[in-house]
């Protein structure tokens, strides 16, 4: 019997009540009937054959022939299955060379709930620790210093391995201890720090293929201590963009050349400390860094158009400047800037 011959193991259970009752009347001699399907079967098995001395009788074959045949039928059902277990990392790769050649991006898990801190902190460690080219966060609240003491290792090891590591925080970062030790030790591998004086999404990207970012209730308030996971290449491409826009707009933080200003002993800034512009000032210069121009920012603060242009006007004269451009560009090498 050739392999072609051999039948594939879909019938090698037990026999039934039926096939059990034709098997016996086959070993008493009893004539049956060549077209009863049970018997069929187990012809076909290889169980029974015609008796050549007594047509319409069956003989059964050999316990032992019975037990090979069944063991050639599983055997090439295994080897079957083998073959096509070695063929679906080749038959993956095609269907995924297919998606690429046509820019097809899937979401594989869609997004993901984390309900909790445990949960959150699993899926990020994970996830950095696989990051091949670039990790972005943005942190616009003060992290503590556990956490920062935590955290350095896993994301220096990132950065020290040739991840990008560009991070986000809030201007009143500069004056939280923790952080800019934090920030400190991870620019010296080559992460990338700025702030900005304004409020933006707490944001982790990895690879631009994973995300995490806060949970907003129907109110609007941020769900505590939970987070979305996502890996929608979409959506992970538009949370990118979102942190680019952001980081263009911030300030480096370079701690060598870190500044503040004058502290009390209480850790606020002195009320004496010199200043040139005023808290609404700074506001408008920000406003014109980003590209707004004097109607919006007016609208953002509540006031005219007419009393944001006299402000700049106002500060341009105090400091000594003929035109605008000359005023931005004293604002962007100014501590000032670094105030709220």
């Amino acid at each position: 019997m050739s392999d072609q011959d051999i039948p594939a193991a879909l019938n090698t259970s037990r026999l039934t009540p039926a096939e059990l009752e034709t098997y016996r009347r086959a070993l008493k001699g009893e004539e049956l009937d060549p077209t009863d399907p049970v018997l069929v079967g187990l012809v076909d098995r290889g169980m029974l054959i015609p008796n050549t001395h007594a047509v319409g009788t069956y003989v059964p074959t050999s316990y032992t022939h019975v037990e090979s045949q069944l063991t050639a039928a599983v055997q090439k059902v295994l080897v079957q299955a083998t073959e096509a277990l070695a063929g679906i990392p080749a038959h993956v790769r095609e269907l995924e060379a297919e998606q690429q050649r046509y820019n097809y991006c899937p979401s594989p898990v869609g997004t993901l709930l984390l309900p909790s801190v445990p949960e959150v902190n699993a899926e990020t460690i994970r996830t950095i620790q696989t990051a091949k080219d670039e990790i972005l966060t943005s942190q616009p609240g003060p992290r503590k210093a556990r956490v920062l003491k935590g955290a350095l290792p896993r994301d220096y090891e990132a950065a020290k391995r040739g991840v990008a590591v560009r991070t986000l925080y809030r201007t009143s970062g500069r004056m939280n201890a923790a952080q800019r030790e934090w920030v400190g030790a991870m620019t010296r591998v080559g992460a990338q720090v700025r702030t900005l004086n304004e409020h933006f999404l707490r944001l982790i990207i990895v690879d631009r293929r994973h995300a995490f970012f806060e949970v907003f209730e129907e109110d609007g308030t941020v769900r505590p201590a939970a987070a979305w996971y996502t890996q929608d290449r979409a959506v992970c491409e538009l949370l990118a963009a979102h942190f680019s826009l952001q980081w263009e707009r911030a300030d480096p933080w370079v701690p060598e050349a870190d500044w503040a200003p004058e502290e009390q002993a209480d850790g606020e800034p002195d009320p004496g400390s010199q200043r040139v512009t005023t808290k609404t000032q700074r506001t408008i210069l920000r406003g014109i860094v980003a590209g707004k121009n004097h109607k919006v920012i007016g609208k953002g603060l509540g006031v005219s158009e007419r009393t944001v242009t006299a402000q700049v006007a106002k500060l341009r004269n105090e400091l000594g400047f003929e035109t605008v451009p000359q005023l931005t560009h004293w604002w962007a090498t100014s501590p000032e800037r670094l105030l709220s």
